[in-house]
């Protein structure tokens, strides 16, 4: 049964990854076996992180710091005001797809796709898609689905993560496995299913009125998102495959926020601004970006008239416009001078500017206002990497480090950094950590035994480094060849 569970979920892989005209093989880990014990929270966390580090191999998520550090703000701030008991670290990140999708991995691992934010117009509308799937995750769906299901269930899993990999991109092979996972499932794994919906919405609503955000939102926004879905005609949006909407459901989920108590709910400046950020960011078409937010500059007031200025900033910036873009952030900035994206934004003008010392000075007030803060350090690093501070760079590096970052590039700098000041060993550890937490499983043990190879008569840097080759090959899975 193992090898059926792993086969059938590597084949699936393969099939999403040739989707997007990736050539390696995507390994997803074993979910358990069929009446053996349940799935723990340590089984589904490392499920999850599998899974992660998979999608970053393939490219599908946006490692932006900026964009990262609000959603996991906006995701605890939803869990504060959750009562459920604690088994692993959540994690909420941004898939770099323009489908309309999200969704939660085993383990409190939830990711959105930046389409589906993009298409949210308020921050209730985006936390009641994240209130909805961490109730997917604490009420532990995954582990519930597989201890009360058949072998089928176990299809119906790997079709999913499948599906996950797969985003939106509207393969037909893709779809097939789906429909054959679907048709091999029992009724009553269908109900079940059925009833994950209904109390991940019941839990959700609650979680959104306890965080003082709009509980109506999550009906509204699923019922908008369903009626848009009608112009897909065959190609339903990804997100209503793996969560059905019913106008029963929506009325169920109006009826309940309706008495729930009414709040006041302020609009977030932080939320209009990551969304500028996105739309801004993945227009391919640089000038028509540029037009399209002279244009809307000409209708927007209160803080959407502020996100659009920081958007319309970051579009000139793309087409080299510095002088106007730093008139405009100059003048956000005196409104709002501790607002980090527009510091970094600052800071990145004067770079391209090749203003290098104001921008150093730029990046290391907003450290001093925020120290150890991810998305200034990444773009300060990076400029530090390539004015070759290395000594510098160093120092910072080895103080982030040791708080395990959520971006996998810090330990890319690192081993530059290393290389740079001739510590061989170290370089190659840390290329090796990178390479780990991309899901490179057979680059990172390669970098591992040429770090042992140029260690000499150091006992603890040898025992540290094949501690770690011992666990990277743990989890490296075997060849499918």
């Amino acid at each position: 049964m193992k090898n059926l569970i792993k086969i059938a979920i590597l084949s699936l892989s393969l099939v999403s990854l040739n989707s997007y005209g990736i050539g390696q093989s995507v390994d997803l880990p074993d979910l358990g076996t069929k009446g053996g014990a349940a799935i723990t929270p340590a089984d589904e966390h490392r499920t999850g992180a599998t899974v992660l580090r998979n999608l970053r191999r393939a490219g599908l998520i946006v490692d932006d710091p900026l964009l990262t550090d609000y959603l996991n703000q906006l995701g605890y701030k939803l869990l504060s005001h959750h009562k459920y008991e604690p088994t692993n670290q959540f994690y909420f990140f941004l898939v770099n797809d323009n489908s309309l999708n999200a969704f939660a991995l085993p383990g409190g691992f939830i990711g959105i796709n930046y389409g589906l934010f993009s298409q949210t117009e308020s921050e209730s509308e985006l936390a009641s898609v994240f209130a909805h799937e961490i109730a997917h995750v604490t009420q532990r769906h995954y582990a519930r689905a597989y201890d009360i299901g058949s072998q089928s269930s176990l299809s119906v899993i790997a079709a999913i993560i499948a599906a996950i990999i797969l985003g939106s991109q509207g393969s037909n092979v893709g779809e097939a496995a789906l429909a054959t996972a679907a048709a091999t499932t029992a009724q009553k794994q269908i109900n079940f299913t059925r009833h994950n919906e209904q109390e991940a919405d019941r839990i959700g609503i609650q979680i959104l009125s306890d965080a003082g955000l709009n509980p109506e939102k999550m009906a509204s926004f699923f019922d908008k998102i369903e009626r848009e879905s009608r112009l897909y005609g065959v190609n339903i949006p990804e997100f209503l495959r793996t969560h059905p909407v019913s106008a029963a459901r929506i009325a169920d989920a109006r009826d309940r926020a309706r008495h729930l108590p009414k709040k006041k709910v302020e609009e977030s400046l932080a939320y209009q601004i990551m969304r500028q950020r996105i739309i801004a960011l993945s227009n391919h078409d640089k000038e028509s970006s540029v037009e399209a937010y002279q244009q809307a500059l000409k209708t927007e007031t209160g803080i959407k008239f502020t996100a659009t200025q920081y958007g319309y900033v970051l579009s000139l910036t793309r087409v080299e416009q510095y002088k106007k873009a730093n008139q405009i952030i100059d003048n956000l900035l005196k409104q709002y001078p501790h607002r980090i994206a527009f510091l970094l934004a600052k800071a990145e003008i004067q770079a391209k500017q090749k203003k290098i010392d104001d921008a150093i000075k730029t990046y290391r007030g907003a450290l001093t206002t925020y120290p150890g803060n991810e998305s200034i350090l990444q773009d300060y690093l990076d400029l530090l990497i390539k004015q070759k501070k290395y000594k510098v760079a160093k120092t910072e590096l080895t103080s982030l480090l040791k708080s395990q970052p959520k971006n996998p590039i810090f330990y890319k700098y690192m081993a530059k950094t290393k290389a740079a000041l001739n510590q061989t060993a170290e370089s190659h550890e840390a290329l090796a950590e990178f390479y780990y937490q991309q899901g490179q499983f057979h680059q990172a043990i390669d970098q591992i035994n040429i770090a042992l190879k140029s260690v000499k008569n150091d006992f603890y840097t040898t025992s540290r480094l094949e501690a770690k080759l011992h666990l990277i090959k743990e989890e490296t899975p075997p060849s499918t060849n």
